[in-house]
C-alpha cells in the first residue's frame, strides 16, 4: 500500500500588469518578402556581422526595402557582404538595422515555411515585426548610423579571375590547415593562367596549391584571411565566382561571375604576411 502526502510548491513570480506590454503590429506594413528570397538574404550576410559588442550599429545588418528592390548589407569592418534581390520591394523606402540574434530566429522561421509564401515586414520608431503565418517575431531595432557601405566598395579593382567555386572553396580549405591559428592568413597568387594559393607557419610548415585559371593580367601577391573567403564560398550559390583585385595594399571583391536579378558583392581587406 502507497500512501501519498499533499505538498505544496510556491513560486516566486511578478504580478501580471508589471509584464512588459507588446508592441502592436503597425496596420500598414512596409514590405511582403518571399520566405526563401528572405532567407538567402540572411545566408549571404549575417556570417560579416561584428561579434564585437562595443560596435554596436555593426552588431546587425542593414535591411533596405525599396519600390523595386530588396537590399541586405553587413560589415565588421573587416570585410563587407551586400545582396540585393531586383524585382520585390515595398511601397516606399525603408532603412532598418536588424540585430544579428533577430536575423538567427527569422532564418529558423523561414525554413520552415513554404519559401514562396510571404514575410510581412514592418517597423515603428523602436520595433521591427516579422510576420510568417500564424508567427509574430518582434525585435528592437538598432540605433545609430550604418556606415556608408557604398563608398568602400572597389570602383577601380582592374584584374580579374574567374575560377570554379567548388574548386577554390576546396584549395582554400586545404590550405588553410598550414594557416597560423590566429591570423588564418593565405597567399594568393596571380600569374598568367594561374592562381596560387599558399599558407605556412612554424609549427605546422607549408602547403601551396594552384589552379589553372584565364588570368592574363600582372603579377599579384596578396594576403586574406582564409575564414573569411570560406564564409563566402560556403554561401548560397554555385558555378563560377570572379575576384576582382588591385594591389595586394587595397580592397579584394569577390562576386558569383553569372548574375541575373540577384546582385551579390564580398568585400575583403587584406593582410600582410
Amino acid at each position: 500500500q502507497i500512501t501519498y502526502k499533499r505538498s505544496r510548491t510556491k513560486l516566486v513570480g511578478m504580478s501580471r500588469e508589471s509584464f512588459p506590454v507588446l508592441p502592436q503590429l503597425p496596420a500598414k506594413g512596409s514590405a511582403e518578402i518571399p520566405a526563401g528570397v528572405f532567407g538567402g538574404m540572411i545566408a549571404r550576410t549575417i556570417f560579416a556581422i561584428s561579434s564585437e559588442e562595443s560596435r554596436y550599429t555593426l552588431n546587425g545588418a542593414l535591411l533596405v526595402v525599396k519600390p523595386d528592390a530588396l537590399a541586405m548589407i553587413a560589415t565588421d569592418g573587416h570585410r563587407l557582404a551586400q545582396f540585393e534581390k531586383m524585382g520585390v520591394g515595398g511601397t516606399a523606402e525603408v532603412r532598418a538595422l536588424i540585430p544579428r540574434k533577430a536575423m538567427g530566429e527569422i532564418q529558423k522561421l523561414v525554413a520552415e515555411a513554404d519559401p514562396a509564401s510571404a514575410v510581412h515586414f514592418a517597423k515603428n520608431e523602436s520595433h521591427l515585426f516579422f510576420r510568417i503565418g500564424e508567427r509574430l517575431l518582434v525585435s528592437q531595432q538598432l540605433s545609430g548610423q550604418f556606415p556608408n557601405y557604398e563608398a568602400v566598395i572597389p570602383k577601380d579593382n582592374n584584374w580579374n579571375v574567374t575560377v570554379e567555386r567548388s574548386e577554390i572553396t576546396a584549395a582554400v580549405q586545404r590550405v588553410a590547415q598550414f594557416a597560423d591559428d590566429r591570423t588564418r592568413a593565405i597567399r594568393m597568387n596571380l600569374k598568367p593562367g594561374q592562381v596560387t594559393l599558399s599558407a605556412s607557419s612554424s609549427e605546422l610548415g607549408e602547403s601551396e596549391e594552384t589552379l589553372e585559371a584565364p588570368y592574363q593580367g600582372e603579377e599579384i601577391n596578396v594576403g586574406f584571411n582564409a575564414q573569411y573567403l570560406l564564409d563566402f564560398l560556403r554561401a548560397p550559390g554555385s558555378g563560377q565566382v570572379t575576384f576582382e583585385l588591385k594591389d595586394e595594399q587595397s580592397a579584394g571583391l569577390v562576386r558569383p561571375t553569372e548574375e541575373t536579378d540577384e546582385k551579390y558583392r564580398y568585400i575583403v581587406m587584406p593582410m600582410r604576411i
